[in-house]
């Protein structure tokens, strides 16, 4: 006998469809994010990838990664470089509270007694004097996006690559070894153009393409 509630969760959301969608683009942000500390880290560690993961630092959470890389900026010679690694950590950071009642925080609706009043918000057991009120997204977001533009120049400046573009792209494919010629000739076939970008989203927010490209 089927059971009809078995897909209906224990709780609904109080978030708006335009939240969730904030919510959603936060996550890319931080998966970019993790991508750009792991980039940095072997150069700023001076070891590989490999090295990484044979003393156990390549599993590590973020959070101990971006204190590994905060502690192993001091070995720079190059000063500005330090403080540009400092930043980015420091960006980091400062979203740790917010970011992490986001993703493993309880979403309900929170009273407050004092005022009488009721919100939207997320709450976390191990901390739940501190929630993260649904007003507190756009803020997230936008420290978020600066925290990856911070990362990509520091990327490009371990690269000695001096262009510092407003847009660029991710390709990632399934063959590790090389960059496929195919995957070459789809990113030529459809350029990242300036007026393919979302004109409606904000300076703050994670910048994506009107419409997806067309599998050209």
């Amino acid at each position: 006998m089927s059971d009809p509630l078995e897909f209906i969760p224990a709780y609904i959301s109080p978030l708006t469809d335009a939240q969730h969608a904030r919510i959603g683009r936060i996550a890319i942000l931080w998966g970019q994010i993790e991508h750009l500390v792991e980039q940095i880290l072997p150069r700023v560690c001076n070891l590989t990838w490999e090295e990484l993961i044979s003393i156990k630092v390549a599993s590590k959470p973020i959070a101990a990664k971006v204190d590994l890389l905060n502690a192993a900026k001091e070995r720079l010679a190059d000063e500005p470089l330090k403080e540009r690694v400092r930043e980015f950590c420091t960006s980091i950071n400062e979203t740790k509270v917010a970011r992490n009642h986001l993703f493993h925080g309880m979403w309900g609706w929170r009273g407050s007694s004092r005022a009488e009043t009721v919100v939207p918000a997320a709450r976390k057991t191990t901390n739940p004097e501190q929630p993260l009120s649904a007003e507190r997204l756009p803020e997230l977001e936008k420290k978020l996006c600066r925290a990856s533009r911070l990362g990509e120049d520091l990327v490009n400046q371990l690269n000695s690559e001096l262009v510092r573009v407003k847009y660029t792209r991710y390709l990632h494919h399934d063959d590790t070894d090389s960059f496929p010629e195919w995957l070459q000739r789809w990113s030529e076939r459809n350029p990242l153009d300036d007026e393919e970008m979302d004109r409606n989203s904000k300076l703050g927010t994670l910048p994506h393409l009107k419409t997806p490209y067309p599998p050209k």
